[in-house]
């Protein structure tokens, strides 16, 4: 792990020394002004009047130049001010974490406003505040993950919001040792006392809060929704809860697919899904085929789980790192009949399996080869999973984990034979776009199975049971698991 030491006291007095050679500079420009870009012909004749009207004009450009490098000066002393003033605040709250702090110490750390260095305005009453916490490995989110997030998830919901960075352990033993030893477990139940009195803060304040997780911090998340609704659900029109990557999705996530689960040691368990019945609005982003937020239905489908796993690696990191229009284009899933909670489900769809994203990063004849087989490797993938659709299963459901399927004999049949078609043909126009023909790009298939699908209809569906005969195997295996003490 790489350190940064940094003295606040220096930054102050560079900022300073930097903002008087600036307005120096700019004084001298400004004297200069005049008979750089107002040059008198040497004399009357058409030469002498040509030459005063080329310097004169490359006087103005200079000039225009220096006016955008005053601008990224002036820009510049500003962030360099700021940030010596985040990383003041920054150790004074671990100074008090460090000797005994109180919540509100916690709370201090927890929320530590690195606004000033990513150009938002410095928290105050009466705005939203998005409290965004990190994944494992993250504890505290750096100014672009915040951009990021920022710009991606939250102010397409909450326009003006001024986002704060929340500390969170995001550790998971033995996985992160240079965060710590805390196993999975204990990282999410410190967690949920930083998140809880972050959010106590803010609203103290008179701010609305948005709170952003990420992986482990939606399980965060998750926890701190249920502790919420169990104490009678306050302050439920000024909190609200952006999802991303979330394990406990209702309808993929791999903490409701295996519900009741133990990983004896690490303190993993799987504790089913974020409510649904949550009356904070809440909006759940998950990528198609990530094996935390997707994990498939049906895990008897070898292809699917297989996918699923390259996924947790090719997919999973990308959520804080999603353009907005990617978030945008996610598709909203549909919920039951009468669902009156106040959740949102959407899923990024996604073009290229991870099962061959090995054989597609294969410079040239990587992307051809890939693609003569994706569209057929899509449908047999897709039948690990269930239809979320019109005749097809609800985003808002706990699904867990099922052994057996029905599948849509029919469809699969004419989706594979589809395939065989697409597959070739896409290839031949990979090879004519990698020539620099960039018109061809059109020629690619617009169907199912080349392009994704959340509702492919390849399963006879036969409701979306909230229990299964897997799901009751492993909560009693967990059951058991969990008097295997865990690491501490």
């Amino acid at each position: 792990m790489e350190y940064l030491v940094t003295a606040p006291e220096l930054l102050a007095t560079t900022a300073a020394d930097v903002g008087e050679i600036g307005s120096a500079i700019t004084d001298a420009n400004a004297s200069a002004a005049g008979p750089t870009a107002g040059l008198v012909a040497a004399a009357k004749d058409e030469v002498s009047e040509a030459i005063a009207k080329l310097f004169g004009e490359y006087g103005q450009q200079y000039q225009a130049v220096l006016t955008k490098a005053a601008a990224f000066h002036d820009d510049f002393t500003r962030a360099l001010a700021a940030a010596g003033n985040a990383y003041a605040q920054a150790e004074a709250s671990t100074a008090a974490l460090l000797t005994g702090g109180t919540p509100s110490a916690l709370n201090a750390l927890g929320t530590l406003g690195t606004s000033a260095v990513t150009g938002f305005a410095n928290p105050s009453a009466q705005q939203v505040v998005a409290l965004i916490m990190g994944g494992t490995w993250n504890p505290l989110p750096d100014p672009v993950y915040l951009g990021n997030v920022n710009l991606a998830y939250i102010l397409p919901h909450f326009p003006g919001a001024n986002p704060l960075a929340q500390l969170t352990p995001e550790q998971l033993w033995p996985v992160t040792p240079q965060l710590g030893n805390e196993t999975f477990g204990t990282s999410v139940a410190q967690g949920v006392s930083l998140l809880d009195a972050g959010i106590k803060a803010q609203l103290a304040l008179g701010n609305k809060v948005v709170v952003f997780g990420y992986s482990q911090s939606a399980t965060i998340a998750t926890d701190e929704i249920r502790n919420l609704m169990a104490a009678g659900s306050p302050n439920t029109g000024d909190l609200s809860f952006v999802l991303a990557g979330n394990p406990n999705n209702p309808d993929g996530g791999l903490f409701e697919r295996f519900n009741g689960f133990d990983i004896p040691f690490l303190n993993v368990h799987f504790n089913g899904a974020t409510p649904p019945n949550s009356p904070y609005p809440t909006s759940i982003y998950t990528i198609q085929y990530d094996g935390i937020g997707d994990a498939p239905q049906y895990p008897l489908n070898v292809v699917s789980d297989l996918n699923a796993f390259l996924g947790y690696f090719v997919l999973h990191s990308n959520y804080p790192f999603l353009t907005p229009d990617q978030v945008a284009g996610a598709v909203q899933l549909a919920t039951s009949p009468g669902y009156t909670g106040n959740t949102q489900y959407y899923m990024v769809m996604t073009q290229n399996l991870p099962l061959i994203q090995f054989i597609r990063d294969i410079p040239y004849a990587g992307p051809p080869i890939a693609d003569i087989f994706q569209p057929d490797l899509r449908v047999l993938v897709d039948l690990g999973y269930g239809d979320i659709g019109p005749g097809g299963g609800y985003a808002n459901l706990p699904t867990p984990a099922s052994l057996l399927s029905v599948p849509n004999v029919g469809r699969v049949a004419v989706d594979l034979a589809e395939g065989a078609v697409q597959g070739p043909w896409s290839a031949v126009v990979d090879i004519v776009v990698e020539s620099g023909y960039t018109p061809a790009t059109s020629w690619y298939p617009d169907a199912y199975p080349y392009l994704p699908s959340p509702d492919p209809h390849l399963h006879i569906y036969l409701g979306q049971p909230s229990v299964t005969g897997l799901s009751r195997l492993t909560s009693g295996l967990g059951s058991i698991l969990d008097l295997i003490p865990a690491f501490s």
